[in-house]
């Protein structure tokens, strides 16, 4: 049978999403978990997660390499990036879809710039591809793709913009895992929060990142049934698919149990000004 090359990018874009979303994933992994999803899809020379801090303004970066020169370009990326809309991070770019530098400069314009001069020529980077993750009210994240060859195209950042949704879920599903890192994830705290006892089976097992086959085998019962009790979960909790049921039964778990705890008492301590 014909494999097409869409078939194949179909593929492979499942494959790296199944081992990004794999067990791991957690807030100190996310950026690692980033780079090899995307690193998979795209060839490029350098990626970067930048966080801007909303309240201060500040902009903090990882990236999968350190090639010569990193840290000067970043530096100077950082004090000229607000002259320009394609790198100053803002969300409303391109309707928040993926786009590149040369989205919006020839490649002589490009090269005219200050920021080509100082941040991407010394680096012998001729494109910059970015690519918004949707967070909360506090910090704008963007994940970008930097390349010493020819242009990002078209089918690369429709290919990003598919990833796109996954980046954001996966940021709040990593986020959510490790704040319930140290809440006793339980069937029978979803039990008492009106899910039925299959239910809440199948819930925390969906809170360990098991797949329906790996549920169905644990609880014995068929993969069609799962789904069923899922599809029930997913409109009893209002959302649309297992990440976003995930993130919700977490948050449920931690407010339950934090909940129960106040009940029982505990310790009690202040933090008080001495001066």
């Amino acid at each position: 049978m014909l494999v097409t090359r869409e078939s194949r990018r179909t593929q492979r874009l499942h494959s790296a999403l199944a081992e990004f979303y794999g067990p791991g994933l957690a807030a100190d992994t996310f950026v690692d978990r980033a780079f090899t999803l995307t690193a998979r899809l795209v060839p490029f020379a350098l990626n970067s997660h930048g966080v801007i801090d909303r309240k201060t303004g500040s902009l903090t970066a990882a990236f999968d390499c350190t090639p010569p020169g990193l840290a000067d370009a970043f530096a100077a990326f950082g004090r000229l990036m607000g002259k320009y809309a394609p790198f100053r991070f803002d969300p409303t770019v391109n309707d928040g879809k993926p786009f590149s530098a040369r989205d919006f400069y020839s490649r002589p314009a490009f090269c005219d710039l200050d920021i080509y001069q100082e941040v991407y020529r010394p680096m012998r980077l001729t494109d910059h591809c970015f690519m918004h993750v949707p967070t909360g009210p506090d910090e704008v994240v963007f994940v970008g793709f930097l390349r010493d060859g020819r242009p990002f195209d078209l089918a690369e950042k429709e290919l990003f913009q598919l990833v796109q949704p996954h980046l954001s879920n996966g940021r709040k599903l990593a986020f959510a895992m490790t704040a319930a890192e140290d809440t006793p994830v339980t069937p029978e705290l979803f039990f008492g929060a009106g899910f039925t006892p299959r239910e809440s089976d199948v819930l925390y097992w969906l809170t360990r990142g098991k797949t329906n086959e790996e549920i169905a085998k644990l609880l014995r019962m068929r993969a069609d049934s799962v789904s069923r009790h899922l599809q029930t979960i997913y409109e009893k909790m209002g959302v649309e698919h297992r990440v976003s049921a995930t993130i919700r039964a977490l948050d449920l778990a931690r407010k339950l149990h934090a909940a129960a705890v106040s009940l029982q008492g505990g310790e009690v301590s202040f933090t008080v000004p001495t001066r």
